[in-house]
């Protein structure tokens, strides 16, 4: 099955200045990822471990040094391509607080998407910004409110609800709940799960939490030092991992009853 989104030998190298030399640093060599219509992948892997990076260059925040992307099995090349692709594909970044515009009001932030991909007349923006936050639990009222009014569950909510306006086919959600408190983050990804469910999206789920990944994904993909070192089935991957950073991670997982039982 071809996926929605690929990475294909994706490589990524940065010039830093070493005692005022420049030298060339790889963050990530030779990746491959994608994801299916309707999957749930996971990628994990300790900070630095060029998750991240490679999933800004799947959105087109960063450009890959080499490698290729692909939407629906064509490849992504021109500036019409990256905006079709960044229509039909939405990020969710990590921290709730600064993804939102501090003096912009949230009805405001909803209504953008629409406006600048001219998804509707203007006169039905404000039925579709309040039929959005009640989707993701919020009150239509939150459309009047400032970011600096809200908990960092809410705003995480309000993020989901403006990635989810232009309908998109795929979500990217990096490390979306790892600066909330336990039981909200319960909460947002019983939110995920659900509207992933309805709405028949693909996700790409980044997380230094195997907890988590484990919950929420069905194929799972290990990241050390800018590779894919491990990939496989979910369970398959847990229960009888092949390489030793794999194994050193899954050793480390805490007791992660509360987080699956609050999402369950």
């Amino acid at each position: 099955m071809t996926g929605v989104l690929e990475a294909r030998n994706i490589v990524k190298t940065f010039i830093v200045r070493r005692e005022g030399k420049p030298h060339e640093l790889r963050a990530v060599g030779d990746v491959s990822l994608s994801v299916a219509p309707g999957e749930i992948v996971g990628l994990v892997g300790e900070s630095g471990s060029g998750k991240t990076t490679v999933s800004r260059i799947m959105i087109g925040i960063e450009r890959a040094t080499s490698g290729t992307v692909t939407y629906n099995g064509k490849p992504v090349e021109t500036r019409a391509d990256w905006r079709a692709l960044r229509r039909s594909v939405q990020y969710v970044f990590q921290d709730p607080f600064t993804a939102l515009c501090p003096t912009m009001r949230i009805g405001d932030a909803l209504a953008e998407p629409l406006i600048i991909h001219n998804m509707c007349p203007r006169g039905e923006v404000p039925g579709r910004v309040t039929k959005m936050l009640e989707t993701v639990g919020l009150h239509p009222d939150v459309a009047r409110r400032m970011p600096n009014q809200l908990s960092g569950g809410q705003r995480q909510r309000v993020n989901l609800a403006r990635a989810l306006m232009l309908e998109p086919k795929a979500l990217i959600c990096d490390e979306i709940v790892s600066g909330l408190d336990v039981s909200i983050q319960a909460q947002v990804l019983r939110l995920l799960v659900e509207l992933q469910e309805r709405l028949g999206l693909s996700l790409i789920f980044i997380s230094h939490d195997l907890r988590i990944v484990r919950y929420l994904s069905s194929r799972v993909l290990v990241m050390y030092l800018g590779q894919i070192v491990e990939q496989g089935p979910t369970e398959a991957v847990f229960d009888n991992p092949q390489h030793d950073y794999t194994r050193a991670l899954l050793a480390a997982i805490p007791d992660h009853s509360r987080v699956l039982a609050g999402a369950a």
